[in-house]
């Protein structure tokens, strides 16, 4: 910067912008907005009319992902903030704006706890799902076995020798663990919207064209 500049230096790019950065950009923010089949896959918990108040459901919690998404986005943006190699940008962002005092540690906490909740819904949501691909001879049958506490323990057992698993092999790295859950994330969206695509165009209902594309 010479005299009279009105800011910091921009960084440079250190690599062109290439059609597969953009998709491993998008691919890495995409897993930020999961979260939303756990509604559809609870559709049945719901107060009657079920489909009904899980639409409203979904249509809130969309708008609030969206606006916290958006807001903690152009905060980083405007305030320059960047992640460190031991620091989150949320925990890098709060630390920005409050300091590190009383309010940044209870913003640390709650963080880690709606992570905690997060995960769980995991264990809610896959065995229920192989409970029902296994009704359907797809997945074993012992998998539809409800336990004492009416869930479905073997599914549960099953994805937590598969989570521990994969800690143990990842060495417990996110940043090597979350491009795996995209992967997966992209995949199970895939082959469900397949699924309904192949649904609409055997049925041919009404709107079966929009819907489908």
């Amino acid at each position: 910067d010479g005299p009279g500049s009105l800011g910091a230096a921009v960084p440079l790019p250190t690599q062109p912008l290439t059609a597969f950065l953009v998709l491993r950009a998008f691919s890495s923010g995409c897993p930020a907005l999961t979260g939303l089949e756990a509604i559809s896959n609870g559709v049945p918990a719901f107060r009657h009319p079920e489909a009904r108040n899980a639409g409203r459901t979904l249509i809130a919690m969309t708008l609030l992902m969206i606006l916290l998404f958006v807001g903690s986005i152009g905060l980083t943006q405007i305030l320059a903030v960047v992640a460190g190699p031991q620091e989150t940008i949320l925990s890098a962002l709060a630390r920005r704006l409050l300091g590190k005092g009383p309010v940044y540690l209870v913003i640390q906490a709650s963080t880690m706890l709606i992570l905690a909740v997060a995960a769980n819904t995991s264990f809610a949501g896959f065995p229920r799902v192989a409970a029902l691909l296994a009704k359907d001879s797809f997945l074993p049958r012992q998998l539809t076995n409800l336990g004492d506490r009416l869930v479905f323990t073997n599914g549960i057992l099953l994805l937590t020798a598969a989570t521990g698993a994969l800690i143990v092999t990842f060495g417990a790295d996110t940043h090597a663990l979350i491009p795996l859950f995209a992967i997966g994330v992209f995949m199970a969206f895939t082959l469900s919207q397949g699924g309904m695509v192949v649904h609409w165009w055997r049925e041919r209902g009404s709107g079966w064209v929009l819907k489908a594309t």
